[in-house]
């Protein structure tokens, strides 16, 4: 056993069971003589309730993790190469991508007996957005090794130090750019923009040339350069215009949707509150009927006794009554003789 795979088991298991995992980790290496290792295993720490959702889903659901990657390497391919219509189009689609996969961590989290809290569910979101924004990130909620929440918009690297137990250079590698298998699709996208974006400058430079040509024969090159420049700087500007426009779309779009998301939180812990108390009330019903049998049980029992009791009580009157008359007789008796 070695620190990363003890790492790996040890995230895998449910919060309460953390403590008493590591523990048995770390006396397990230093009965095999590997006493730096159990100090390593013994300094790792115990999982924030978000990043240890998002380590089940890498676990149990890898499917979830993966969308979350592949959705990220479209997003950032297409806000690289500055296409406009690809980078609104799955800007709309981006909270709808976190809403599914935040769902299937509370689902999987209530599976499994820790149910997420609405802070652990928005960390795990805002977890998600950082790994679509930015690659190292992808790489970190990919590792089943995530420690704590990230937070990352795109218009800057996440912070990644001491997000991930045990972690190595390629864990969190990488920078914004598209990566691994999951990207191809991404960079399939951006070289075919690129080379048509090249062929119509090309071809534009070309235009602009001949239309010097014929006006002067003989062309000066400083000119030509200083056109050329000044057409790509319009073509740069035309596309930050494009780009902001688009940005500006979906930040009041993401507001909306992330007040939305909230709402939809908060009225999941409503649903879930309400459950509870639905739970307890009934199992305070259970206990009001099995009083009540038990009291319909006694009235029975009452009803039997005092059934007897009348019995026994006209039998004493009748007897009292024999005796009171036999005692009535005696008298007149004893009057008579007097």
């Amino acid at each position: 056993m070695d620190l990363h795979e003890a790492t790996q088991e040890l995230y895998a298991v449910l919060p309460r069971d953390f403590t008493s995992e590591r523990t048995t980790l770390m006396r397990t290496a230093k009965e095999a003589g590997h006493k730096e290792l159990a100090q390593e295993i013994g300094r790792l720490p115990k999982p924030a309730a978000g990043a240890w959702a998002i380590n089940m889903l890498a676990v149990h659901k890898p499917e979830v993790i993966d969308g979350v990657v592949r959705f990220g390497a479209s997003l950032r391919a297409a806000q690289e190469e500055s296409d406009t219509a690809a980078f609104r189009e799955l800007s709309q689609q981006r909270q709808g991508q976190l809403t599914t996969a935040v769902h299937a961590a509370k689902d999987l989290a209530g599976e499994l007996g820790a149910p997420l809290s609405a802070a652990a569910a928005s960390d795990v979101e805002q977890t998600f957005r950082a790994a679509m924004a930015d690659s190292g990130a992808a790489r970190a909620v990919a590792t089943g090794r995530l420690v704590r929440a990230l937070s990352g918009s795109g218009f800057e690297s996440v912070d990644l130090t001491d997000a991930v137990a045990a972690a190595s250079a390629e864990d969190i590698a990488g920078t914004n750019s598209p990566t691994g298998p999951a990207a191809e699709p991404a960079r399939k996208k951006a070289a075919d923009t690129k080379e048509t974006s090249r062929a119509k400058d090309k071809a534009e430079d070309g235009k602009a040339e001949n239309g010097k040509a014929e006006k002067n024969k003989a062309p000066r090159k400083q000119e030509a350069k200083e056109q050329a420049t000044s057409l790509a700087d319009r073509r740069a500007a035309k596309r930050r215009a494009a780009l902001k426009e688009a940005q500006d779309e979906f930040d009041a779009a993401d507001t909306k949707a992330q007040d939305a998301e909230k709402r939809a939180s908060e009225a999941w812990e409503v649903v879930n509150e309400l459950a509870r108390r639905r739970s307890e009330v009934q199992a305070e019903i259970d206990e009001v009927k099995k009083r009540l049998a038990a009291l319909e049980a006694e009235v029975i029992g009452i009803v039997r006794d005092t059934e007897s009791a009348e019995s026994g009580k006209k039998l004493a009157v009748r007897t009292a009554t024999q005796l009171r008359r036999s005692a009535d007789q005696a008298q007149r008796r004893v009057d008579r003789l007097g």
